[in-house]
């Protein structure tokens, strides 16, 4: 199997969220992974923390936080295994991040000669 890896973009109104709905969304995840644990498509995971830092260009410029001039962050990631883009395509689609207006972006893992 190949191994991709998925880039949730969650949109501004996910910082807008209850803790209850946040818990629900939660055991959204959990329920999604601990499926694609048992069809063999899982390897890793985790959210992101929303500071960070950004940096840009030749001058290596350094900016706060996450947000490259979006309306967007990067809030977490997935590395799953599939036979091929589609198939990884089709994993994602259920992904329940989706559900809160989220966007996910999935990219082939290149090997390398190690």
């Amino acid at each position: 199997m190949k191994e991709f890896l998925m880039l949730i973009r969650e949109n501004a109104n996910y910082g807008n969220l209850t803790p209850q709905q946040m818990q629900e969304d939660i055991e959204k995840h959990i329920q999604w992974v601990e499926n694609l644990v048992a069809q063999g498509h899982f390897k890793s995971g985790s959210p992101l923390e929303s500071a960070g830092s950004h940096i840009k260009g030749e001058k290596r410029i350094v900016m706060d936080g996450p947000y490259i001039e979006s309306k967007e962050c990067i809030s977490g990631f997935y590395f799953l295994l599939a036979d091929s883009l589609a198939e990884a395509t089709e994993i994602a689609k259920g992904c329940p991040a989706l559900d809160m207006g989220a966007s996910v972006e999935i990219r082939e893992i290149m090997p390398t000669n190690e």
